[in-house]
């Protein structure tokens, strides 16, 4: 164990302030411009974001609102999907993949996962009904999934595939990009995310023009023109939210480059240690949003990481059919890999702002435990 041993300076888990710290005065410059032009909602920001979030997935039209959670919901509704309607979903995401569908009406059917943490397609197979709308398909940790079994799967099947790529902005499988998978995809600009805006925000992206246009009337009351003609919702993106995500798409590949390079150190440095990584396919661009670490006693390990000041979080802690919003669709021992996913997972520190000296100081601490 490690409990007299200290980093030397506070290691940060999430790389919020250190986007400021490296962006401070052109952060500051957008704010001051939004706020003196006095557009801040729905000002060119918002529109160049949209343009950009829409060429890195390779789609026709993006349309940025106010969470990730809303950019799913929107993505459920406009795809047609409401009650009644099954659709499935992996065991293992946060929380927002499956009570989007809820939100919807519909009704969530959870998978159990593969090796690589994504959904098992051959348990999928085996859950489909005449009450299977869609599959919604959540690529983890910064990775993607086959995109052709995933559309393979969702052809066969006569569903829609809508295509959760939240924690894998940016990343690529093969000449695939990420948000480019399916009907229409969603995606989070979360604090935590590889671009996270100052607050909330979100986008979903698709080729199909009446989708987009749906999906701008509902974020803003359901006003089409002048008129408003059907319910909707306030999720509009602030300028200065876009604003600060423009910004930082300025830096998204040097910072993916890094988040590489850092997990590729993580990979050398605990190598020969007993914990394991979930695998990862030779074809995918991993963007690394999380650094996922297995081990059977990882309490045991993330409390001596704590005590050396090395900050870690679980993700996830139980599959999403054990949470109790779900009870109601649970099926009794639905997700035995999750559970014992859940059981085994710990997540270190990962962002572009950490340096080689804190990386080997977390390494230190990993190697430590097992010495």
């Amino acid at each position: 164990m490690l409990p007299h041993m200290r980093t030397d300076h506070h290691i940060e888990f999430f790389g919020c302030a250190g986007d400021y710290a490296a962006l401070s005065v052109p952060m500051l410059d957008r704010t001051a411009s939004v706020l003196a032009s006095g557009q801040v909602l729905q000002g060119r920001y918002v529109e160049q974001v949209e343009a950009r979030v829409a060429a890195l997935a390779g789609r026709r039209h993006a349309v940025a609102v106010g969470s990730g959670t809303d950019a799913l919901f929107f993505a459920l509704i406009c795809s047609g999907i409401g009650p009644g309607d099954e659709v499935l979903v992996p065991a293992v995401s946060f929380v927002a993949s499956a009570s989007a569908i809820v939100r919807a009406g519909a009704v969530p059917v959870f998978v159990d996962i593969g090796p690589d943490i994504g959904i098992d397609l051959a348990v999928a197979q085996r859950l489909v009904t005449p009450n299977t709308r869609a599959l919604l398909h959540v690529h983890l940790f910064g990775a993607m999934t086959d995109p052709a079994a995933l559309e393979r799967f969702a052809t066969s099947n006569g569903i829609l595939l809508i295509e959760d790529y939240a924690q894998s902005f940016g990343a690529r499988y093969g000449s695939r990009a990420a948000g480019s998978i399916g009907k229409v995809s969603a995606t989070s600009f979360d604090p935590t995310k590889v671009i996270g805006a100052p607050g909330s925000g979100g986008a979903l992206v698709t080729d199909d023009p009446e989708i987009a246009a749906r999906a701008r009337r509902l974020r803003l009351h359901g006003k089409s023109g002048n008129d408003f003609i059907e319910l909707g919702y306030n999720s509009q993106m602030p300028s200065l939210t876009a604003a600060i995500i423009d910004l930082k798409l300025d830096h998204h590949d040097s910072w993916s480059r890094r988040r590489r390079a850092v997990a590729e150190r993580y990979k050398d440095g605990l190598a020969g240690t007993p914990v394991t990584l979930p695998p990862v396919d030779p074809q995918v661009t991993h963007i690394w949003h999380k650094f996922v670490i297995l081990w059977d006693r990882r309490d045991a390990l993330a409390a001596a990481l704590q005590a050396a000041g090395i900050p870690t979080r679980i993700h996830y802690h139980q599959p999403l059919d054990r949470e109790p919003m779900f009870h109601a669709v649970r099926k009794a021992d639905a997700s035995p890999a999750a559970t014992e996913y859940c059981g085994r997972t710990l997540s270190l520190p990962i962002h572009s702002h950490l340096s080689d000296h804190d990386v080997d100081q977390v390494i230190a601490a990993v190697r430590g435990f097992f010495a």
